[in-house]
């Protein structure tokens, strides 16, 4: 090969290069289309066994969003399909995945989300981090289970409903017993009628006390007639 064909060549490869990396500019970028936000809280969860963020920590964090797009969405995803851009020293970045087939083309946005979510705690894990210090702009830590307002509605009645009816029973109750014994203290401070009945009632005539007696029906009364009193 002379010097003028390896001259072509390098022009080739430093062409080749330049386009490559300008590809790769476009799709990670700020807001670009399929890009995510990291933040990461180390010195707050981790004091002062905080570990700095450097290129190691970048090829790890490639690595197991490799491994966790390979397992959810295409297991052909290689650490080259995973694009880092805009790195802070407050340590945020973004970052994009880009289809194995086409490396100028990044995976749905949804099914980066869906498979983050899946294994967040894999995630953190690998960076000794939990859902607060270790942050996915947009992306939820879980999926919210659906919420079903009708039972909820439903089961708020039924405890207001049996509150209530448990409230009334109580309240008849206490009201019943205050009653018995209302009626009980009545006919306790009441005369008894046939002790009365039984006493024989008094007259007076002509200055002397005289006793009626009862004389039953069909009895003669004349032996009662003359009875004085000593």
């Amino acid at each position: 090969m002379d010097f003028h064909s390896t001259r072509m060549l390098a022009k080739a490869l430093i062409l080749i290069f330049f386009l490559f990396h300008f590809g790769n500019s476009n799709l990670c970028k700020p807001d670009a289309p399929g890009a995510f936000k990291v933040r990461l809280s180390i010195k707050k969860a981790l004091g002062d066994n905080a570990y700095s963020w450097n290129t190691d920590e970048e090829f790890l964090f490639k690595a197991v969003m490799a491994f966790v797009m390979r397992t959810h969405v295409n297991n052909t995803i290689q650490i080259s399909n995973i694009l880092l851009c805009n790195v802070t020293q407050r340590v945020s970045f973004w970052f994009v995945v880009t289809t194995p087939s086409n490396s100028s083309e990044p995976i749905d946005s949804t099914k980066v989300k869906n498979a983050i979510r899946l294994e967040r705690n894999r995630i953190n894990s690998a960076f000794l981090l939990n859902d607060n210090t270790l942050e996915f702009v947009d992306i939820p830590p879980t999926i919210a289970p659906v919420t079903s307002y009708s039972s909820q509605s439903w089961l708020i009645v039924f405890g207001v409903v049996a509150g209530l009816l448990g409230l009334a029973s109580i309240l008849l109750t206490v009201s019943g017993i205050k009653r018995y014994r209302k009626k009980k203290i009545a006919e306790a401070e009441e005369p008894d009628e046939s002790e009365d009945k039984m006493k024989p009632a008094e007259t007076i005539e002509n200055g002397t006390r005289r006793k009626n007696v009862h004389i039953p029906e069909g009895v003669d009364n004349a032996g009662f007639e003359d009875i004085t009193p000593l």
